[in-house]
C-alpha cells in the first residue's frame, strides 16, 4: 500500500454494498468474512475498527463477537504481563 494512501483506497470491500458487512445476523456474515480473507488491508481495517470501537459489523474479517474475544484476550495478556513484571493490573490500583 503506497504511504500517501489510506488503507480504504486498498479495502476488496471498497465498491461492494455496505449491507454485507452489517448482516443482521452474526452467522449471515460468511460472505462478508470470505471478502475480507483475501483482503490485503485486513490487519488496518480491524486495528482501525478496534480502535474506534466499532460495535456492529465485519470489520477485518471479524464480527463484532469476534472483535468482543479478541479485545477480552488482549486486556487478560496485557494483565498477566504486568503481573508477571511485578506491577499490578490497572484494575487492582
Amino acid at each position: 500500500m503506497p504511504p500517501d494512501r489510506p488503507w480504504q483506497d486498498e479495502a476488496a470491500c471498497r465498491t461492494l454494498p455496505i449491507e454485507i458487512f452489517f448482516p443482521p445476523a452474526e452467522q449471515e456474515g460468511e460472505v462478508a468474512k470470505t471478502i475480507c480473507s483475501g483482503c490485503t488491508v485486513r490487519e488496518p481495517c480491524l486495528q482501525a475498527a478496534l480502535a474506534a470501537g466499532e460495535r456492529f459489523g465485519i470489520w477485518g474479517g471479524l464480527t463484532t463477537e469476534e472483535r468482543r474475544v479478541l479485545v477480552a484476550r488482549r486486556r487478560a495478556r496485557a494483565a498477566a504481563a504486568m503481573v508477571a513484571a511485578g506491577e499490578a493490573p490497572l484494575a487492582a490500583r
